[in-house]
């Protein structure tokens, strides 16, 4: 981890709220891993927001020196961030927190994403649908949107890195809560009620993981801890310093006292957070 000034190569939209930024990674860094995140200031703030925060966001792809996320434009930062043309500087802090474990060889990978948290899901489905498992042990992707205006559209962007996670998102289970795409639901109840035919699909346990909003993540924690299996969930955070100095990220450890989403997260095991709290 180390801070960086870079290049923005790719700042466009995929869908009515989303865009994805791409950034020059620098060859001396270890690659980022789906479940990291970086924070970033953009180049094009105005003098009055000079002291603005730096913002967090999470690894939606990585390749040949190109590093990839999605985001919404939701206050100053991001606004200012949307506002950045290709080929103006980005100051870059990265990569931060932990990232997916893998499964182990008798486990079969589970993925759930939710909204703006597809992005390390797809990111992780692209790294394990890159490994070559059996069909027993495919992974299987389950990703949930408002509705299928959501949808976020890689095809006109010819990045590899964007194919692999384009590859993934065509993969997917869709999930819309209003129904317009897919099952009309939530992706927990989506994963639900495909549990039987996944089962009759593989042996292998499953080894869940997830990122998205905290209800989505309280409920596969849930389910997947009725069922005692593994599971593993990224957390979405305000953040402010991002290293873990500021304790400003933390959520309610079920052990007693609090974890910081930056620092020991953001994925956490299944059992570890105490929703709702």
């Amino acid at each position: 981890m180390r801070q960086f000034y870079t290049t923005i190569t790719l700042n466009r939209d995929v869908s009515p709220s989303w865009k994805i930024l791409g950034f020059a990674w620098p060859g001396d860094l270890p690659a980022p891993a789906p479940g990291q995140f970086f924070t970033f200031r953009p180049e094009a703030l105005a003098p009055g927001d000079s002291g603005l925060l730096r913002r967090p966001l999470a690894f939606a792809a990585f390749t040949e020196g190109r590093a990839y996320a999605l985001y919404q434009v939701r206050g100053t930062a991001t606004k200012a961030l949307a506002a950045s043309e290709e080929g103006s500087s980005l100051d870059v802090i990265g990569a931060l927190g932990n990232a997916f474990p893998l499964p182990l060889q008798d486990e079969r990978p589970i993925l759930l994403g939710g909204g703006i948290g597809i992005g390390p899901i797809l990111f992780l489905h692209s790294i394990l649908a890159s490994l070559d498992f059996p069909v027993a042990r495919k992974p299987a992707l389950f990703l949930g949107f408002r509705s299928a205006a959501f949808i976020p559209d890689f095809s006109a962007l010819s990045s590899d890195g964007l194919r692999l996670i384009s590859e993934s998102l065509a993969e997917a289970r869709i999930a819309t809560d209003d129904g317009s795409k897919g099952y009309a639901g939530t992706v927990v109840g989506a994963l639900a009620a495909e549990g039987a035919a996944l089962e009759s699909q593989s042996k292998n346990r499953p080894h869940f993981y997830g990122c998205g909003p905290e209800p989505m993540l309280a409920a596969l924690d849930t389910f997947a801890g009725v069922q005692g299996f593994p599971a593993h969930v990224s957390v979405e955070q305000w953040m402010a310093c991002g290293v873990g100095a500021c304790y400003g990220c933390v959520v309610p450890a079920t052990k007693g006292g609090y974890l910081r989403a930056c620092a020991d997260g953001p994925v956490f095991k299944s059992g570890d957070i105490a929703w709702g709290k």
